[in-house]
């Protein structure tokens, strides 16, 4: 049987892929590798990064070759799971926030770039995390109400960082600047000018050791004193013996979040962290989930990509709680297809406990797929699932390094439900 349905698979491979207009065989010296991108993960330094208002789902994910070459590059949310990458030495995977504008309100730039890694051939590499840093200069300006009071419309304070960047601040803005760090440039200058009780005053400040990751915040205010004693702050002289204090403060913020700023979440999207870490979706060991109903035991990775190897062990057992009514089973993948599996009589969705007769009698066959099915399934507490003898049907396909995910939704006579994925890349040695 098994031998049967073997061959109808390698008849149907050999005639769809024969009618495929663009196909052809990659030669044996390509030399290509995989890159698993799935397992990239944007950390802040000593913080994962989380602050409302950045969706990180739109941070640029880059892949260089050793000479700096753009390899691919994709949106973090649109990430591919594996990517083919010629085979070679020195890869690195920059990523950034966005396309920084010299100058420009409440815009946090954040970069990071992977430790090298290198592709070789038919071998899977995870290229690890990317550790992510605040990148450009942020810049606060704030004003003490007591100067408000004698500030008349004109005030501002203007703000010019790398040459080009430039912003002003108005009395009333709460808004933080941020200018692009260049390399050799570090000089910041700001300047205060507007009308104070009819005199109209300008104070200029430049700073220049300003670098990327800082924080610098510059406070305006009131201080009373006798005007005429020089004052190595830079204080403007007003009549009637006020001056106004510039202080600042400048804070390193490099990868971690300024104190006073939230934490941006840097999770890709569909891999966030549970709201209730008390009870979280996933547990605290990812390849043997468990809740109060399901267990899955198996040797199968369920968090990362597994090589679909012939004569491994990929049985799961399921264990539950109450008695079992369905098991469902869902193949994702593009290459056992409708088209495919219909082509033998194979489905890409069934429900073991609950099977059309010649499906069931194909999927239950002790010398083919042997999957539990039927009365096998229904009213049980312990099934094993063995996907081994489907494993060779994954490597039938002509494209190397193809991803296939089997969805397996275990369900209770008491409606609980579980779904757990086994996900396996074809044609790696």
């Amino acid at each position: 049987m098994k031998y049967k349905i073997f061959s109808a698979l390698a008849i149907a491979t050999f005639m769809m892929s024969s009618c495929h207009d663009n196909w052809t065989p990659a030669p044996e010296d390509e030399g290509d590798g995989q890159l698993r991108m799935e397992a990239i993960d944007v950390t802040n330094a000593e913080n994962v990064i989380k602050r409302a208002g950045v969706d990180v789902s739109n941070f640029i994910v880059t892949v260089n070759d050793a000479e700096g070459k753009q390899m691919q590059q994709w949106k973090f949310a649109d990430m591919p799971e594996i990517v083919t990458l010629p085979v070679g030495e020195g890869y690195t995977i920059d990523v950034i926030s966005h396309n920084q504008e010299k100058a420009a309100w409440d815009a946090p730039f954040f970069k990071g770039t992977s430790q090298k890694f290198n592709i070789v051939k038919n071998q899977l590499t995870n290229a690890g995390t990317v550790t992510c840093k605040l990148s450009n200069i942020k810049v606060s300006i704030r004003f003490s109400e007591d100067l408000k009071k004698i500030m008349e419309d004109d005030c501002k304070v203007t703000v010019i960082a790398n040459d080009e960047g430039r912003l002003e601040f108005g009395p009333e803005e709460t808004r933080s600047g941020y200018f692009q760090a260049i390399e050799g440039s570090s000089t910041l200058i700001a300047t205060f000018s507007g009308t104070i009780y009819g005199n109209y005053e300008e104070i200029r400040k430049v700073y220049t050791d300003v670098e990327a990751g800082q924080h610098r915040i510059i406070t305006y205010s009131v201080k009373g004193g006798d005007p005429t004693i020089p004052d190595e702050s830079g204080n403007i002289d007003i009549t009637d013996g006020i001056t106004i204090d510039m202080s600042t403060i400048d804070e390193s913020i490099e990868g971690n979040v300024a104190p006073d700023e939230d934490v941006i979440d840097g999770d890709r999207p569909g891999h966030e962290d549970p709201e209730d870490p008390d009870n979280p979706d996933n547990p605290d060991n990812p390849d043997d989930p468990k809740d109060e109903y399901f267990t899955f035991d198996t040797s199968i990775s369920l968090t990362e990509v597994n090589p679909a190897v012939e004569g491994n062990d990929y049985s799961v057992v399921i264990k539950s709680v109450n008695p079992l009514t369905n098991l469902k089973v869902k193949i994702e993948s593009g290459y056992l297809t409708d088209e495919f599996l219909g082509s033998v009589g194979l489905v890409t969705e069934f429900d073991l406990a609950n099977l059309p007769p010649d499906l069931e009698q194909t999927l239950g066959d002790p010398e083919g797929f042997n999957f539990p099915v039927g009365d096998n399934v229904k009213g049980q507490t312990e099934v094993t699932f063995n996907l081994t003898p489907f494993i060779p049907l994954l490597n039938l396909s002509t494209t190397p390094n193809d991803i296939h995910k089997f969805h397996l939704t275990a369900v209770d006579d008491k409606g609980n439900e579980k779904t757990v994925v086994l996900t396996f890349i074809s044609g790696v040695e």
